[in-house]
């Protein structure tokens, strides 16, 4: 494109040459030919004029010799010299008396005027006068006539010289057409000659141009176009554009301006990643939006929460990549940070449900909003800078805390109380063998066979809280889910006594997923104490499930308690979202653990309810063959 846009102006700076040089050779031409055929005209008249007077004198003397052949002679001779169209000499009348052409011979002209009508000549004095004139034919000649003066000799004969100061009149034509083809030829010749030197001029000014200007523009070009298309690396002196001249110090100065840009575009690109660096260790995300709603920055967190790249993120308006919407989100039905702070400097905060980019489930974030003004060239924009928090992640920080605090206390109690109860068991072996075949030990021993299934009950249960209180690892085990529901039932039995609640336990033997089973015991735990809550006294609560033809093992909570609304099925599963039908305070974390668990070891929950029906939640979990990778 560099040698193209070099060619197409050196095209041009050629033919502007050319065309000025072709202008001055026209112009000289159109000025050098008039004045070549007028010095040529003044010659011929010139001459003319000499013929015209040596004529005359030879008239003058044929006239008084009375030698009248003689003067035929003479006008002959005179009309055979080259360039000579005619010969005539009149009378004071104007009649011809001789002449070159026989047919002219007793003619008669009109007038002087009409003879040469920008000669000038009067017939009462005696002169010479010449002009271009149309001869016979149309023939263009120079016409120049002479006027013989009356002499005293000739007095005799023409009367005095007073009374007729002029004896009669010599006309000699030229040929103009000669004149003029001389002159034509003559500016031809030279003509080529300037077409010459016009050629040899262009030819060395162009080679100094295109040495001089073309290629140290063309070098300035190349460079230029590098430094547009991002490229600073590129310099002029290295392409020897000149040797000391106003181009060479052009480019000293380009060379200069280019390590300085480089250095700058450096400092700022520096700046601009250790900015883009910063924001993204913030663990939260974060995003700026200008007035017109497009973001036009974002951290690597948001970008993770949105489901998209930075730059996907930046290419779109914030209302697509947070809340999933082609318009911008109506101010009177939610909280826009950018039509609230456009009115106000204090940081705002609010929870929103947002959206990931091709999913359809929103999660909760929570939104702290501050207006961020900035001075531009164009004046003062403004600017909200966003901190999202991913609420999910709290709630994961919160499962984990729970998790390690439950399972550290369970832990603790379960073997201070396994412990004592192991000792105790011993005990009473041990007095039941001391006591065996004494008298009346009949009721003794059926009382301390009593204490002691009660003892191993204790220590069955003990160990359940053991194993639901376990930490959970990095990798699953093949969990059997009807010992963990029975577990769970046996942990929460109490409770359900208490609330008057039928609690029923129906998972197939064979019910069993890669998890972890502190994690199960934890889910199901918590479902159940949710339907406990939802359920009034009298109500029922199973659990029940297995693996399905296609190798999924689904399991299913279901109440017979209030129900949840449909306005708030969509909201059960945000964080610290909570609204139980007992009126009891919560945290709002319990069904978003539960979901997290799941998602852990790949199993996803789903829930149907209608009010005063009851609810069911759906635990599903792909075949154990298929979750290896969650081993």
């Amino acid at each position: 494109m560099i040698d193209a846009l070099r060619s197409r102006l050196a095209a041009k700076i050629l033919a502007a040459m050319a065309t000025a040089l072709l202008l001055a050779s026209a112009a000289s031409l159109a000025i050098f030919v008039p004045l070549y055929r007028s010095d040529l005209a003044r010659e011929r008249v010139a001459v003319s004029e000499r013929l015209g007077a040596g004529l005359r004198i030879a008239l003058e003397n044929a006239m008084l010799k009375r030698d009248i052949d003689g003067l035929r002679d003479v006008v002959e001779r005179l009309a055979a010299v080259e360039g000579v169209a005619g010969v005539d000499i009149l009378n004071p009348s104007l009649e011809v008396r001789f002449s070159a052409s026989p047919l002219r011979l007793g003619r008669t002209e009109p007038s002087l005027d009409a003879l040469c009508p920008d000669c000038g000549l009067t017939g009462r004095r005696a002169a010479t006068g010449s002009a271009f004139v149309a001869a016979e034919g149309g023939r263009p000649v120079l016409r120049s006539v002479t006027a013989v003066p009356n002499r005293e000799p000739c007095s005799v004969c023409h009367g005095p010289t007073a009374e007729h100061p002029v004896n009669g009149f010599i006309v000699i034509d030229y040929d103009a057409r000669g004149l003029d083809g001389h002159a034509w030829r003559s500016a031809v010749l030279l003509s080529g000659v300037g077409a010459l030197v016009v050629l040899f001029a262009l030819a060395v000014t162009w080679s100094q141009l295109h040495r001089g200007v073309l290629e140290p523009v063309a070098a300035l070009t190349r460079v230029s176009a590098s430094m547009a298309a991002g490229d600073l690396s590129l310099r002029i002196a290295p392409m020897r554009i000149g040797h000391g001249d106003e181009i060479a110090e052009l480019g000293a100065a380009f060379d200069r301006m280019a390590t300085e840009l480089a250095h700058k575009v450096d400092t700022l690109r520096e700046r601009e990643d250790f900015l883009q660096g910063l924001i993204d260790a913030i663990p939260d995300g974060v995003r700026a939006i200008d007035e017109e709603f497009r973001v036009v920055a974002a951290n690597r967190e948001f970008a993770r929460m949105s489901g998209l790249t930075r730059a996907e993120v930046l290419a779109r308006p914030c209302h697509v990549s947070s809340h999933g919407r082609d318009e911008p989100c109506v101010p009177t039905l939610t909280t826009c940070p950018v039509v609230e702070l456009a009115a106000r400097d204090e940081p705002i905060r609010a929870v929103y449900s947002h959206v990931a980019a091709g999913s359809s489930e929103e999660f909760g974030v929570e939104v702290v909003a501050a207006p961020m003004v900035v001075a531009t060239r164009d004046g003062p924009r403004r600017f909200v800078v966003e901190s999202i928090r991913d609420l999910s992640r709290t709630v994961q920080v919160s499962l984990d805390q729970r998790l390690a605090e439950i399972g550290q206390l369970a832990t603790g109690v379960a073997h201070e109380i396994h412990n004592p109860l192991a000792s105790i068991r011993f005990g009473l072996s041990a007095l039941r063998s001391v006591l065996d075949g004494h008298p009346g030990s009949e009721e003794a021993q059926s009382y301390m066979g009593l204490v002691s299934r009660e003892i191993e009950r204790c220590i069955e249960i003990t160990g359940r809280l053991m194993r639901l209180s376990d930490a959970p690892g990095e990798h699953g085990t093949l969990v059997d889910l009807a010992r963990i529901a029975h577990d769970a039932a046996a942990l929460l039995g109490y409770e359900a006594t208490t609330r008057r609640i039928e609690l029923s336990i129906d998972v197939a033997p064979d019910a069993r997923v890669v998890a972890s089973e502190s994690d199960m015991g934890m889910v199901l735990v918590n479902l159940l104490q949710n339907a406990f809550h939802a359920t009034q006294p009298g109500g029922r609560v199973r659990v029940s499930g297995g693996p399905t033809p296609t190798g999924e093992v689904v399991i299913e909570v279901s109440d017979t308690g209030a129900g949840i609304a449909a306005d708030d099925l969509r909201r059960i599963f945000q964080p610290f979202w909570t609204r139980r039908a007992d009126q009891s305070s919560g945290s709002g974390l319990g069904l978003p653990i539960c979901k997290a668990l799941l998602a852990k070891w790949r199993g996803t929950i789903a829930v149907e309810s209608a009010p005063g029906v009851g609810s069911t939640f759906t635990l599903t979990w792909p075949p154990p063959a298929e979750m290896s990778d969650a081993a």
